[in-house]
């Protein structure tokens, strides 16, 4: 999610009354002043704080300006910017890549279905389709997650752009998808929503297509694997999949099972999930961690994240998303001064909780 710059270019002094009378609206002010160009605002409180300054955001949206709520030097500060003008995005664009994406994704279902084809039968074509529609749900429906609490909270975002991968074996046909949005969040609660939405539904899916691949799990003989020449390799599981594994069908200590290409999927999905929960800068992870600790706490949570990005395998997407957090800011809430609410705070125990039982650990 992208972060707004935001222009400094209010007509002063005409506007300054005109503006004044809209904040003494929500908030009592002491002082006005002009620092670096930004129209500032001492101010205290009639109301709930977070209450008066949504109603203040939505007032502000029609003039085309966009409040900031900041803690300075023991006051409560209150700046004024203008809005910076949106680029319109093409549809097209989403578009091609979903496309392109859903090629290589459904390549990967195929080439991956064929050694299972060839032991248990069946058309790789079709398990290549459920394949494709599984894992577009799982990453898709992440992202939409996202989009539909900008939708709630009236906040401006693209639709998702997918990232097309290389097919197996070398990939799985996509890096995942984002979304852009286009302005920031009001408050913690809303960053805090934000960056849950897209994981929980990631993981909820993913859990329901495990449990479907999980029904079709088989065991089989290590003989009749030599005898058709196919070669598979060990993938590492969770918590998740252990307990799904435990609870619908137990399998003896040492024995030999192979998982449908269904199954890859929500192994991927469960990948997704852990990455993006990770509390590190612009990861969704990172926009929880934001909102639960502040500034000097994701510092510190990121740190941690990156550390377990190299204790679980993922070094190379340590190393990408460390490159990419030197080059952008984190996300900044408009109002840093409410506080979150409790409920998000209960919700970050079930973010945490997530992340632990979707962690994958490559190197075992």
């Amino acid at each position: 999610m992208s972060n707004l710059g935001f222009k400094e270019d209010l007509s002063f002094p005409a506007e300054i009354d005109e503006i004044r009378s809209l904040v003494e609206t929500e908030f009592i002010v002491e002082d006005v002043r002009i620092e670096f160009g930004v129209l500032a605002f001492t101010i205290r409180f009639m109301d709930s704080p977070k209450k008066s300054f949504e109603r203040l955001v939505e007032k502000m949206k029609s003039r085309n300006l966009v409040p900031m709520l900041r803690k300075r030097n023991g006051f409560t500060t209150l700046y004024v910017v203008s809005k910076p003008k949106i680029r319109e995005t093409k549809v097209r664009t989403n578009l091609i890549l979903l496309v392109i994406t859903t090629i290589t994704i459904f390549l990967s279902g195929y080439f991956n279905s064929i050694p299972w084809t060839s032991i248990f039968g069946g058309n790789p074509l079709t398990h290549a389709i459920y394949f494709t529609i599984a894992l577009l749900a799982i990453v898709g429906f992440h992202e939409i997650g996202h989009k539909v609490v900008c939708w709630i909270k009236h906040t401006e975002a693209t639709l998702p752009y997918f990232i097309p991968g290389p097919p197996y074996p070398i990939g799985f046909g996509t890096f995942g998808a984002v979304i852009m949005q286009k302005e920031p969040p009001i408050n913690r609660d809303q960053l805090f929503d934000l960056g849950f939405s897209g994981p929980i539904v990631s993981f909820i899916l993913a859990v329901v297509v495990a449990i479907i691949a999980t029904q079709s799990v088989q065991p089989v003989d290590p003989a009749l694997l030599e005898e058709k020449g196919v070669s598979l390799f060990t993938i590492p599981i969770n918590l998740a999949w252990m307990l799904i594994f435990e609870l619908l069908k137990p399998f003896q200590e040492g024995q030999l099972v192979l998982m449908p290409p269904i199954g890859w999927a929500a192994w991927l999905g469960f990948i997704i999930t852990f990455l993006n929960l990770l509390p590190i800068w612009q990861l969704d992870g990172g926009h929880i961690a934001s909102a639960l600790f502040g500034k000097k706490g994701v510092k510190i949570a990121s740190m941690v994240g990156l550390v377990v990005t190299f204790v679980t395998g993922f070094w190379f997407f340590g190393l990408l998303i460390l490159f990419l957090s030197a080059q952008s800011r984190r996300a900044e809430p408009l109002d840093e001064v409410s506080p979150l609410a409790s409920s998000r705070k209960i919700l970050g125990v079930v973010a945490y909780l997530v992340l632990a039982f979707s962690a994958v650990f490559l190197w075992f």
